[in-house]
């Protein structure tokens, strides 16, 4: 088959024959090693407290998708996520990843996801993959600008060793779950069983405590994590900043809430399907998540130096993607674990006293959830002088003009994904996808809303299709594009942002410049990590629960508790 013939000679200079998880990708020529590329000036305005760092709270929804808020036309009611998003900026055109680890693994690193050999595919309890450990993350460099760091909710970037866990990455307490989801009851893996719900904790003497938290079996999991993240933000030492990272279960799978929820949540939707009603339920857990945390953010002391992000991790999952759906993205294409943008491009907006200033506004330019960092670390250093040094190069840009003054973006490109068997990059205004996009396509289109129709594409069965110049494939060269498009795609996803037109057979020249550029990222590649399932590591050996299996920890205690509903 010539694509992947082709993406095997593309990626045949990087692959040795065993992964190597130890050692850094080679440099970005683009990225300076030690610095991270700033604003041209400061851009502080609006309500944030001078010579002080900001609070900074990621509220990071699962699977929530385009068409899943109230604020883009969607039947679903979200009265509380439409009145933030309207009193700070919203984010149009916010990119993740298509799943929910690799864009973690890119918020917190500020880096590509080929950079981490994570791009194959998502982490799964038992299969062995994570983080690598080589990788620094925001955590780390915000402690060294004096950030408590506090994580409540999924973590899904390891737990095989203790070293791949939270308080070993840069987070001072973690209560929540390692792995990629739990039942919103039961805390045990949904998929595959297991209990999966713990606290982390230092003591006084910096001794590692772990609390297998059992003892809250049959509690509604997002109310716990809620009262856990207000319980920290009432209890937090101001002398130092806070930086939250609260990463809620709803809306992915299970579509579970509590009882009541799925009549008030779908009343007056007019929804009859299953699932979106189920959806409508689950979004009713998140909306009142918000709504408390919010309240209790702004009732502290802190509330006047605080920003808060709220953003999804990825697009939804419509028609049963992965065994479930209910989620839209409409109009955009396709979903959850795709290259189409229904997957990378998801809702996110920023409020608070420091962008009140920019109330009801919308911002168009893009933004790669890798930017995270570097734009913090723009304002931070703006009030209080303080900088990190890199440890490794970073692939985010500082866009803290686009977030504290809805200005133009800073950001050209973005490499969605370089992998055997499809690669997606972004260039200007287009989009050009090679290889396979997806196992879903199409759109998830809602009541009272219009058909969309593929205007030209290619067909289904595209192998074959595309042609190279012999001896050149290896390096990209010189792509000839047949009339129906061949294998590659591209769109113009201003223009076309629901990707109906195909460009590729019209535009042939641009094909040529951005796989030139592809082949350009191919220095940065880490071989994707593939591990399948690791009997040492099923919660059955140990005692049901999920937890760290490698014996790595020479000369760390690791100090467990599991409590039951019979200890208090």
């Amino acid at each position: 088959m010539v694509i992947s013939l082709l993406c095997l000679l593309l990626l045949s200079t990087c692959v040795g024959s065993e992964p190597v998880l130890s050692e850094s990708a080679p440099d970005s020529p683009d990225v300076p090693e030690t610095q991270i590329p700033e604003a041209e000036a400061p851009y502080l305005v609006g309500g944030s407290v001078a010579g002080k760092a900001p609070n900074v709270v990621f509220i990071i929804a699962d699977d929530l998708g385009w068409n899943d808020v109230g604020y883009h036309g969607s039947e679903l009611k979200t009265p509380v996520l439409d009145k933030l998003a309207s009193e700070g900026l919203r984010l149009e055109r916010h990119y993740t990843q298509p799943e929910c680890s690799t864009t973690r693994a890119s918020l917190l690193t500020s880096r590509y996801i080929v950079r981490t050999g994570l791009q194959d595919d998502v982490i799964v309890n038992g299969e062995g993959m994570a983080l690598p450990l080589n990788e620094t993350l925001m955590t780390q460099y915000l402690r060294e600008l004096g950030y408590s760091n506090y994580l409540i909710g999924k973590w899904h970037l390891g737990g095989n060793s203790w070293k791949e866990t939270p308080l070993f990455r840069g987070f001072d307490y973690f209560y929540g779950y390692l792995g990629g989801q739990i039942h919103y009851f039961g805390h045990y893996h949904a998929k595959f069983g297991g209990h999966d719900f713990r606290k982390n904790y230092r003591d006084a003497d910096g001794k590692f405590h772990e609390e297998v938290l059992k003892k809250e079996s049959g509690k509604y999991l997002t109310k716990l994590l809620t009262d856990e993240a207000i319980r920290v933000v009432e209890e937090h030492d101001q002398s130092k900043p806070m930086f939250l990272y609260f990463s809620v279960p709803n809306v992915h799978s299970p579509n579970q809430s509590p009882k009541g929820y799925i009549d008030k949540y779908s009343q007056g939707t007019g929804i009859t399907e299953f699932d979106r009603k189920q959806l409508a339920g689950n979004l009713g857990g998140l909306e009142e998540s918000v709504h408390n945390l919010t309240e209790a953010l702004k009732k502290s002391d802190m509330w006047e130096n605080t920003m808060v992000v709220f953003l999804s991790d990825n697009g939804g999952c419509p028609e049963h993607l992965m065994s479930y759906g209910g989620q839209s993205n409409y109009p955009l294409r396709s979903g959850k674990t795709t290259l189409f943008e229904g997957a990378l491009r998801a809702p996110a907006f920023v409020y608070g006293p420091m962008v009140e200033h920019l109330r009801g506004q919308e911002s168009h330019g893009t933004f790669h959830v890798s930017d995270w960092f570097p734009t913090l670390h723009s304002i931070i250093k703006a009030k209080t002088g303080k900088t990190v040094k890199l440890v490794n190069p970073i692939d985010g840009v500082d866009n803290s003009a686009m977030i504290l003054n809805n200005g133009p973006t800073k950001r050209t490109e973005i490499l969605h994904q370089l992998n055997l068997g499809n690669q997606a990059y972004r260039m200007g205004d287009y989009k050009i996808i090679v290889g396979d996009p997806g196992k879903y396509d199409g759109y998830k289109k809602t009541e009272g809303r219009p058909d969309i129709k593929i205007q030209y594409d290619e067909p289904e069965d595209f192998l074959g299709k595309l042609k190279c110049t012999l001896g050149l494939c290896g390096s990209f060269g010189d792509y000839i594009v047949d009339e129906d498009g061949a294998n590659v795609r591209l769109y113009n996803v201003i223009e076309d942002p629901s990707e109906t037109y195909n460009l590729a057979a019209k535009k042939p020249e641009i094909v040529k410049e951005m796989c030139a550029r592809l082949e350009k990222f191919k220095e940065i590649v880490m071989p994707a990590q593939f591990n399948g399932k690791i009997n040492a590591a099923h919660h059955k050996h140990h005692g049901g629960i999920w937890q760290p299996w490698k014996d790595d920890m020479e000369g760390v205690e690791i100090n467990q508790k599991i409590l039951t509903k019979t200890e208090l």
